[in-house]
């Protein structure tokens, strides 16, 4: 990579962190406080589409970067190449899953007294709700979709997913693996990915508003969270060279983080566990994490760049003398073949 490159390289990832920033912390830092405070319920209503439609700041902001350095759609890691990478797609469809099952399995594990297998929170919620359904009904009902949402979820949320992935993973992590190597693009990454979160952690999102420090404790859990989680899914694009094994995993996670919880008598603790998000909940993913990463720093994968296209040189033109011996030659051979038929 020629020193043009690499600054050119340099001025997409800021075009694209201070798009996705500028926007993503206008709308939820500003406009969306405003109407949460409004008073109005129509105006309180529209500030939840506002924070939904944020998911695509950092596909927005990759777009931008594209367009305004002429980067086109090139490595936009597209492929869906399944047959080459089968656990890396396997593990976002199902991985998630496990990791989530896994740390709810150890927080109850610490904490056996507040797990509730009849989910009564979920029911009476539901009940309160108005639902036609009996008790029991409810608690089958809920936990059949549970199973379900196992083989579901990777695109039940896929659209916000591939809206955060495509920005992140597909655009921001190889340019930062390029420059910097594993380590520091899956940690600059994934910290970006956490901070880019704060302003819904101070809407009061995730963890809520009742903790000490807030919101600064949350944004700093969040970080840890985004660190973990953010190094599987940097694993699942890099090594694969697709952004849809980390849309799944992605996916899931938006689907299933919460449901752990209906299992509590409490609602347990956000800083605790059992969402995934909780720091004992969150020590499946963070041993992964780990693995993954490791793995990728002594087998690191090749990653495609964009060779400049070479300008084919014209065919030089023959100078002066080149054309008189030219037609010196012709002329001789043209007279060996008229002697030639005369004989």
């Amino acid at each position: 990579m020629t020193e043009e490159q690499k600054r050119i390289e340099t001025k997409r990832i800021f075009i694209f962190l201070i798009v996705t920033f500028l926007i993503t912390w206008a709308v939820e830092g500003f406009l969306a406080p405003l109407a949460m405070n409004s008073g109005d319920a129509e105006i309180m209503s529209q500030a939840s589409s506002m924070i939904s439609s944020m998911m695509f700041a950092p596909a927005f902001g990759a777009v931008v970067a594209r367009l305004l350095t002429k980067e086109g759609l090139s490595h936009s890691g597209f492929q869906f190449n399944f047959s080459k990478h089968k656990f890396c797609f396997l593990f976002g469809w199902f991985g998630v899953s496990a990791l989530i099952l896994l740390g709810a399995v150890l927080y109850f594990i610490v904490n056996p007294s507040n797990f509730d297998g009849n989910v009564t929170n979920y029911v009476q919620l539901s009940i309160a709700a108005g639902s036609e359904m009996d008790a029991a009904q409810i608690m089958g009902a809920y936990k059949a979709n549970l199973l379900t949402l196992v083989f579901t979820a990777p695109v039940m949320d896929i659209i916000n997913a591939f809206g955060v992935e495509w920005g992140f993973r597909a655009y921001l992590l190889p340019k930062l693996y390029k420059k910097f190597g594993t380590l520091p693009s899956f940690f600059m990454t994934s910290l970006a990915y956490g901070i880019w979160y704060a302003p819904l952690i101070s809407l009061g999102y995730f963890y809520g508003k009742d903790y000490a420090g807030f919101p600064g404790t949350g944004i700093a859990a969040m970080c840890v969270f985004c660190l973990a989680f953010g190094c599987i899914l940097s694993y699942l694009s890099l090594k694969t060279g697709s952004i849809f094994p980390a849309v799944f995993a992605h996916g899931t996670m938006n689907v299933l983080m919460s449901d752990p919880v209906n299992f509590t008598f409490d609602g347990g603790s956000v800083f605790v566990g059992p969402a995934p998000t909780g720091f004992l909940s969150m020590i499946p993913m963070i041993v992964v994490a780990v693995i993954m990463t490791v793995n990728m720093v002594k087998n690191p994968p090749v990653p495609s760049k964009e060779e400049p296209v070479e300008e084919k040189k014209a065919a030089p033109v023959p100078s002066a003398v080149d054309e008189d011996v030219i037609e010196e030659i012709i002329e001789a051979e043209l007279q060996d073949e008229v002697k030639a038929k005369e004989e």
